[in-house]
């Protein structure tokens, strides 16, 4: 890897900077993630507190609502206008009102006459206590005698009309199975082309009989107002009410158009509702958005006598819950970025300033490494950088003194004076160990030199006497050369002697090493077979016990038979003296004796054949324990 590449391994610089952003950023990061994490924990906390609140007191204010709206029916129900009301239909519906298709006629003058009179009061209800629509319902035959609205449901028969599946129609069997009042889920109401609610209570007689059935249209424009209202839930909380189908039962904000039955909320707050749970989460919306969810159940089925499900939840967008948050994690984060600028760029300049000298001396120092001992450089810190380039300083100047002393030593100056500069000072008692080891050398080549001169001198002298001797050496040169040859000749022989002598060696090691090698194979196998012979004497041993057994067993056998033989021969007496009645019994005596003659006979040839039998087993023995031996003797000759 290249300087460059690796700059944070070798620049000073650029690990101060470094360092510098470490110390100053990381407590910022630390603090940063610490005070956004409490800041989205405090706010999660503080929304789902608030949409708990928004969504129990929605809650209270729909239950209520149903509440009045029962005690408003209740009332209505037992007033005397209704009654005197349905008195009044009730005459026209037995004077010929029903007709025999099973409608009710609504088009004669009477009906206009009663319906003038009796519709004031009820029209003054439905304004008064906001409901969309007022029917009275013949409670035998299910017709509608009267309609606030005179919509076309008006005069049908509810049992077996056109209208007889729809929720009003709902609302008159329920009253009239439980006689109690009855609310019922939205459903499609085709007369007023959507959605509808509706509710009933019964209205008695006198006698306390059912005679008819009151039912209001239930207007979603107070419930929709109960859960369109958005304080506390910013610009994208809402709170709904779903169904058991998980269809909406009001209206969503955020769309233009009535939600009532057409917008599914599969969601996962609506799931856990439905199972009676309640409580806040993060999770999808039925728009796909992530949102902070309240949810609950309305529990009417505690509240009213219904057969349906409602429940409640209330939602907020995360974003815009987090809103805060993110505001103070994206300040944080400029904050951040400034503050690693104005570090980095102070972190620079003292970068700068503490690591110029550094340059310099590492310059110096690169100069001296290559030999170059005049490199110039000027540090004038006062701090330890000062003190360090004063060392390189007194360093340099050391080496160049020491330079110029090698010098002097190498034209042959021997009289310099190198005097160390401290006790560790190895360079200095190096060169001052070796100007005294040079000056020790020159003294001894002078001694020797003074030596050869008078030696050379004699040379001179033994040489003209060697001269003149020297045609006597030639002669005896000749003769010794003579001698030489001989001796050569001599040599020669011997050595291919020699050479034959080693061959033979030679061959002699090998054949031993295979004899060797052979010897260990024979040890082996008498080994083997020591102890196979072994493995015989004990199974001979145990053959020879074996057939002493036998031995005894056919002496007991003899022994049987004697027995067999004399009672056999006390049975004839007998038989005998018994006379006739004894031939059969003595017949039969006379055959255990023959039958103990045979075993006595068989009992001796297996007698002599165990004698025969012992004695090879003897002899196997004897022969095991010599081949034992013999065994024993061949591995100790091996």
């Amino acid at each position: 890897m290249s300087r460059k590449g690796n700059i944070f391994q070798t620049k000073i610089s650029a690990k101060l900077i470094a360092l510098f952003l470490a110390i100053s950023i990381i407590p910022i990061i630390i603090v940063g993630v610490i005070s956004v994490n409490s800041s989205y924990n405090a706010l999660e906390e503080a929304q789902f507190n608030q949409l708990e609140t928004i969504g129990t007191l929605k809650t209270i204010e729909v239950v209520d609502y149903f509440h009045n709206k029962f005690i408003e029916l209740d009332v209505l129900s037992k007033s005397g206008d209704a009654v005197l009301s349905y008195s009044k239909l009730n005459n026209y519906h037995n004077n010929g009102g029903a007709m025999a298709d099973g409608s009710f006629n609504v088009s004669g003058n009477k009906y206009e006459e009663i319906y003038n009179e009796i519709d004031p009061f009820f029209s003054t209800f439905l304004t008064s206590f906001h409901f969309n629509d007022l029917f009275f319902i013949c409670a035998e035959h299910g017709h509608i005698m009267y309609s606030s609205e005179r919509d076309d449901d008006m005069g049908s028969n509810l049992s077996s009309g056109r209208y007889s599946q729809s929720g009003l129609a709902e609302v008159w069997r329920k009253v009239k199975e439980n006689k109690t009042p009855i609310l019922v889920d939205f459903k499609y109401y085709e007369v007023i082309d959507k959605p509808a609610a509706f509710m009933g209570a019964p209205l008695f007689d006198e006698n306390n009989n059912l005679v008819a059935v009151i039912a209001l249209e239930i207007k979603t424009d107070k419930i929709n107002e109960i859960m369109l209202e958005t304080t506390g839930l910013g610009e994208t909380g809402e709170t709904y009410i779903v169904g058991d189908d998980f269809l909406m039962r009001t209206d969503s904000r955020f769309s233009e158009k009535s939600t009532i039955l057409s917008q599914k909320v599969e969601t996962e707050s609506a799931k856990l509702a439905h199972q009676n749970d309640n409580g806040v989460h993060i999770s999808d919306d039925y728009r796909g958005e992530r949102v902070l969810s309240y949810y609950s159940h309305l529990k009417f089925d505690e509240e009213f006598i219904v057969d349906f499900d409602w429940v409640i939840i209330s939602e907020m967008d995360a974003e815009e819950a987090f809103h805060e948050a993110i505001i103070l994690r994206n300040e944080l984060l400029i904050i951040s970025i400034i503050v690693g600028l104005l570090i980095a760029l102070i972190a620079f300049f003292f970068a700068r300033f503490f690591t110029k000298p550094i340059v310099k001396l590492t310059y110096a120092a690169e100069a001296f490494a290559l030999g170059d001992l005049r490199q110039e450089f000027d540090i004038n810190n006062k701090d330890e950088l000062g003190l360090l380039s004063d060392a390189f300083k007194t360093m340099q100047l050391n080496m160049m003194n020491k330079a110029d002393q090698a010098l002097k030593i190498s034209e042959g100056n021997l009289t310099i004076e190198v005097e160390t500069l401290s006790e560790k000072d190895e360079m200095g008692k190096a060169f001052k160990i070796m100007i005294e080891n040079l000056r020790g050398q020159i003294n001894g080549i002078n001694e020797v030199v003074s030596v050869l001169t008078t030696s050379n001198s004699q040379l001179m002298s033994t040489i003209s006497e060697l001269s003149s001797s020297s045609s006597e050496t030639s002669t005896t040169v000749a003769e010794v050369t003579s001698t030489i040859e001989e001796v050569k000749q001599t040599a020669e022989v011997a050595t291919q002697k020699a050479k034959n002598v080693a061959n033979a060696a030679q061959k002699s090691v090998s054949i031993s090493e295979r004899g060797i090698k052979s010897t260990e194979d024979s040890i082996a196998g008498m080994e083997q077979i020591r102890e196979q012979v072994k493995q015989i004497a004990d199974t001979i041993i145990r053959l020879s016990e074996q057939s002493q057994t036998i031995g005894e067993i056919t002496s007991s056998v003899n022994d049987i038979a004697e027995q067999s033989n004399l009672l056999a021969v006390n049975a004839s007496i007998e038989a005998v003296k018994a006379g006739e009645y004894g031939k059969g019994f003595g017949v039969v005596a006379q055959e255990i004796r023959a039958l103990a003659d045979e075993s006595k006979q068989s009992t001796k040839q297996i007698r002599d054949i165990l004698s025969e039998v012992q004695k090879a087993i003897s002899s196997a023995v004897m022969a095991t324990e010599q081949g034992g031996k013999a065994v024993e003797k061949g591995m100790n000759l091996s």
